[in-house]
């Protein structure tokens, strides 16, 4: 049988009252085998999404509640009255998998609510908060959720059903990573892990990657568009091996620089023969990592993507002509992306910074000559 779907989704409704609502409260009323709800897309006030939310309490085989982008223009202090009344809904959902709040600006204050429902309803497998705002102190209070649930769990001898977590642009930074990471060590199962445009440095990379080598059955990892350095990529390409079924490895602007890139790739060869989509753009890739992608992608007969632009090498390099001759034996020619943005070698760079060096080095010997000039002649004034 077809689920049983009621959907309201992308309407761009602004709906304040329970009044503005009531015609959706009776269609909901008459779904008792209720499976998912789409709400996304439309403008909820308190009162509005009281009144749906109560609609939903006897929906026991709630399974999917997308509600995403549902707070668009409501205050600030609106939104966690709102979430409160969802979360009362839907926390003895014994049958609820996935919980989509994706695009909803509820910060920390929003986060607060959120806790309940995580600690209490622990069937929850796919959690997307993609885009939420919450900051550091949002990501301390979703961790501390998850590790609370987890401990429920142990009590009652049950493992972690969470396998999806995607909480990416929510400015968690390094601290905020840190939170997340204790979490991931005790939801080892996770197969699934999006924390793009978080600004993490090096530090929290180091952390949160450390954490993530526990979860052996990962399957997607995407990590863009935060910083790695040498520091990070070293740990990266440590962990790849704890996950030999790894689908999905998105990496792409991170800095992972010249000497990350190539222990990245050189981790990533004869390994993961599964591997579908790669993403290593605008890294700072040389020539030199470049030539090494040949033999990385000789076992990977899957891979229908591999980003590959804004790095530091040119786009008719041998080397590239290699990549798509091995991709296309592959039967994927169309799998490299256009190399449209390739970056020059900092070489002007390096030259200046030796060139400063001299310069210091020059400096000091002047420097010094000058010292000995002047206790040279204050020695002669002392022989007069």
């Amino acid at each position: 049988m077809p689920a049983v779907i009621y959907s309201i989704e992308g309407k761009g409704l602004k709906l304040n009252t329970a009044e503005d609502v009531r015609e959706f409260v009776q269609e909901i009323n008459a779904l008792p085998a209720l499976e998912e709800i789409r709400f996304s897309g439309n403008s909820l006030g308190v009162e509005a999404a009281r009144a749906l939310a109560a609609a939903l309490k006897d929906k026991h085989a709630l399974k999917t509640a997308q509600l995403s982008d549902i707070f668009t223009s409501r205050l600030r202090d609106e939104i966690p009255l709102s979430l409160d009344a969802f979360v009362e809904a839907l926390e003895d959902k014994k049958h609820l998998t996935t919980l989509d709040l994706c695009d909803n600006a509820f910060g920390p204050a929003g986060a607060q609510p959120l806790m309940r429902l995580l600690i209490n309803n622990r069937h929850i497998e796919n959690l997307l908060l993609n885009n939420c705002g919450l900051g550091i102190e949002g990501g301390r209070l979703i961790a501390s959720a998850l590790t609370e649930a987890h401990e429920k769990s142990v009590q009652e001898g049950a493992e972690s059903k969470l396998r999806v977590f995607v909480a990416g642009r929510n400015r968690l930074e390094s601290k905020g990573a840190e939170y997340l990471a204790k979490a991931y060590e005790l939801h080892n199962k996770l197969e699934e892990i999006r924390m793009p445009q978080n600004s993490i440095r090096p530090e929290g990379i180091t952390l949160l990657v450390r954490s993530i080598e526990m979860c052996k059955h990962l399957r997607w990892l995407d990590l863009q568009d935060n910083t790695f350095t040498d520091k990070g990529s070293a740990v990266l390409a440590q962990a790849l091996g704890s996950w030999p079924d790894l689908k999905h490895l998105n990496v792409g602007d991170c800095l992972l620089g010249a000497k990350g890139g190539i222990e990245v790739i050189k981790a990533l060869t004869d390994t993961h023969p599964g591997l579908e989509k790669l993403h290593l753009g605008f890294n700072e890739i040389n020539i030199k990592g470049a030539e090494l992608i040949p033999e990385m992608l000789q076992n990977k007969k899957q891979l229908t993507l591999l980003e590959l632009n804004g790095n530091c090498f040119e786009a008719e390099a041998d080397a590239v002509s290699s990549i798509k001759s091995v991709l296309r034996s592959h039967g994927h020619e169309d799998a490299l992306d256009e190399l449209d943005e390739m970056e020059e070698e900092e070489e002007e760079e390096e030259e200046e910074e030796e060139e400063e060096e001299e310069e210091e080095k020059d400096q000091e010997e002047e420097q010094k000559e000058d010292d000995v000039d002047q206790l040279s002649n204050a020695v002669k004034k002392l022989s007069i």
